[in-house]
């Protein structure tokens, strides 16, 4: 990727930018920890089936999903490892 100046980015953006990373996180933390806690609920329910973990499967898509979002504006902006 080119510098941020060519990719349209301004010096003025990037703490709105890290901002949104940090709102990508914690949106990711979030969604992690309900999932988490939905499986530890499915799986103390006696016959469990895999169907019952749509709901945490769901809230682990959406944790991926801030993460990636986080590692995208980060690259965009120069920063973390992926840069």
């Amino acid at each position: 990727m080119g510098s941020i100046i060519t990719s349209g980015i301004t010096p003025a953006m990037i703490p709105g930018i890290r901002k949104a990373i940090e709102v990508c996180e914690e949106y990711g933390e979030e969604n992690i920890r309900i999932a988490h806690d939905d499986i530890k609920r499915v799986c103390a329910l006696p016959g469990h089936d895999v169907d019952d973990f749509d709901f945490s499967n769901m809230h682990g898509v959406r944790w991926h999903a801030g993460r990636e979002m986080a590692n995208i504006l980060r690259h965009l902006i120069g920063e973390g490892d992926d840069a």
